[in-house]
């Protein structure tokens, strides 16, 4: 979202106490709020980092204007009036895709019998369905870094991935992936994305299959397979991968 009113009045009134130090940061919160369309991180260092309050006197006000103006809750820093006019951005672009979708208005046809497409004949064109996002929303809603969304929702739409192996990976990571479990180490939803972090998980996934199903060859070769120690048994079944990858390469 680019773009956002503005009444100079009310504004003014709520900020008449404050510096023109506040006042710029403020702004500056305001519109990165509206442009990535999400609430403003609880790290507070992240934050002055993103919107470049490097002098002490500006972290100071960026603490004092998220205390103010802004209310804390477990997603970030929420902005009713941003939240307001972010909903109604969302509204005219759903609005818009459903008439996308119908083709838009209807115009009246001055002369309908030429160009009503003769029988049995396929039409010149055909209305593209538009993208949805609904698949997007529910990665989003679980992802628990939400930043850039824009450039999360981008690179969503270039990969079209399958939701349920994103959700099904995304969480395994949750729960087994170390970077997640610090807020600064966790990758940006875009990144992760871009990254395609869901074929990593199926990757490993056909990992522990093959495995196993060479386990279970080596347990018929032998019956006290699964009494060797893990080390032996991890050093058979690379000696085997080994031996077979070797078979294939030289058929």
């Amino acid at each position: 979202m680019h773009y956002y009113p503005k009444n100079i009045g009310d504004y003014r009134r709520d900020t008449m106490n404050l510096s023109l130090l506040e006042h710029g940061v403020y702004m500056t919160l305001i519109d990165h709020y509206i442009l990535n369309e999400e609430p403003i991180s609880l790290d507070h260092l992240d934050v002055c980092w993103t919107i470049g309050a490097r002098a002490d006197n500006e972290k100071t006000a960026v603490c004092l204007i998220l205390s103010k103006f802004f209310i804390k809750t477990d997603g970030g820093y929420t902005h009713k009036r941003c939240d307001e006019e972010i909903a109604q951005y969302r509204l005219r672009a759903d609005t818009a895709r459903e008439n996308g979708k119908k083709g838009g208005r209807r115009k009246p046809n001055p002369n309908p019998t030429l160009t009503q497409p003769l029988a049995n004949q396929e039409p010149i064109t055909k209305n593209q369905e538009p993208l949805t996002n609904k698949d997007f929303e529910t990665f989003y809603a679980k992802y628990p870094k939400k930043v850039k969304r824009p450039n999360a929702e981008k690179a969503w739409l270039k990969a079209k991935p399958d939701i349920n192996i994103v959700m099904e990976a995304l969480e395994y990571q949750l729960s087994n992936d170390s970077r997640f479990r610090d807020t600064q180490y966790i990758p940006h939803p875009s990144t992760w994305i871009n990254g395609k972090e869901w074929e990593n998980e199926v990757s490993k996934k056909e990992e522990v299959v093959d495995r196993l199903v060479i386990a279970n060859e080596l347990y018929k070769q032998d019956e006290g397979f699964y009494n060797l120690t893990k080390e032996e048994q991890n050093e058979r079944i690379n000696s085997y991968t080994t031996r077979t990858k070797r078979t294939k390469e030289s058929t």
